[in-house]
């Protein structure tokens, strides 16, 4: 009895400290996100990039989804870089000076689908931006782009420049910003959380964003007017990042699994996502009877003439962090084509 009782409290013990070993070669990874876990962009994008890494490493890894943002969404990357989180995603606009290098993302006429523009944005940073440092401090995962933006408003189709004319606009960059006041429209420069208010108050006539936006701000009713430029009136681009003493801190077959959700494959299943929740957008914005129209060709050349000066500004300031800005986004423009093929 004695024996059978030493040797049922040595393989207890045994059962504990194998039990102690997988628990402490777990890591759990703290996520930040500045939007509602609710929203589109994260149930259709980020909260699957976590499964997929839970799946992948077979519970190694565990992600926890903070019930609050740490940071503003500008201040992300210094959240994340200092260890406040260990994961999250903002918006290369946000540090116009430091990204100054990737904002030809936020022009017009990049195209029509997010999953072909943000893996030509990330092939693009691969190949001209990836050893500048601008994310010391962290692990990039991957970069996308939001898809083509859209003009909507609650009265009216804007389809010829004198269509903007006196139109309040809620802008989010320096693009919608830079063709609203082009055109003789004024700028409501308010953050896309106060959408609703701005708009149902009146104090906005219209505003700049993709589709997918317009049910997950709940303005759909409000703004029932959408004008579509082909190519986008402008876009938006986004980057996703991991603390990088967390990353290196991670065993080797964990950091392959997180490689292998980073790059290009981010990429694609960010811009798929995107794509996914813009078109679910418009069909919402169909069904509610909303009409959209697609600007016309004498609108989409003023347009370009605009373009011709954002790119003139977007070359000066990528040579002045000494890139060649028109290099990189004729090879961008040039992959976006392959892509779209």
């Amino acid at each position: 009895m004695h024996r059978k009782i030493l040797k049922i409290a040595k393989y207890a013990f045994m059962a504990m400290a194998i039990s102690a070993g997988t628990a402490s070669a777990q890591t759990v990874l703290n996520y930040s996100s500045w939007l509602p876990w609710t929203h589109p962009v994260n149930t259709a994008i980020f909260i699957p990039w976590m499964e997929a890494i839970e799946a992948e490493s077979n519970g190694r890894i565990k992600f926890k989804r903070l019930p609050k943002a740490v940071a503003s969404p500008p201040a992300h990357l210094d959240a994340i870089r200092t260890g406040q989180a260990d994961v999250g995603f903002t918006v290369h606009g946000y540090g116009r000076k430091r990204f100054a290098a990737y904002l030809f993302a936020e022009l017009p006429f990049l195209g029509d689908s997010a999953l072909a523009t943000s893996v030509a944005l990330q092939k693009t940073h691969e190949k001209f931006l990836a050893d500048k440092g601008y994310y010391a401090g962290a692990k990039l995962i991957g970069v996308n782009t939001h898809g083509p933006g859209v003009v909507h408003h609650s009265t009216k189709n804007i389809m010829t420049p004198d269509d903007m004319k006196g139109q309040k606009m809620r802008t989010g960059g320096p693009i919608p910003l830079a063709i609203v006041e082009a055109w003789g429209g004024v700028s409501i420069r308010q953050p896309a959380t106060k959408s609703y208010e701005i708009l149902s108050s009146g104090i906005a006539d219209g505003i700049l964003f993709p589709f997918e936006s317009l049910p997950s701000f709940k303005i759909t009713d409000i703004v029932k007017y959408s004008t579509i430029m082909p190519g986008g009136w402008y876009s938006s681009s986004h980057y996703l990042i991991m603390n990088e003493a967390k990353y290196n801190a991670l065993a080797d077959e964990d950091k392959a699994v997180v490689d292998k959700f980073s790059g290009v494959a981010f990429a694609e299943m960010a811009g798929k996502g995107w794509d996914k929740i813009n078109s679910d957008g418009k069909t919402a914005v169909m069904a509610a009877g909303n009409t959209i129209e697609t600007a016309p060709e004498a609108t989409v050349k003023a347009l370009e003439e605009l373009n011709e000066g954002f790119l003139k500004t977007y070359y000066e300031s990528a040579a002045a962090v000494g890139v060649d800005g028109k290099e990189m986004y004729d090879f961008f423009k040039a992959e976006v084509a392959k892509m779209s093929k």
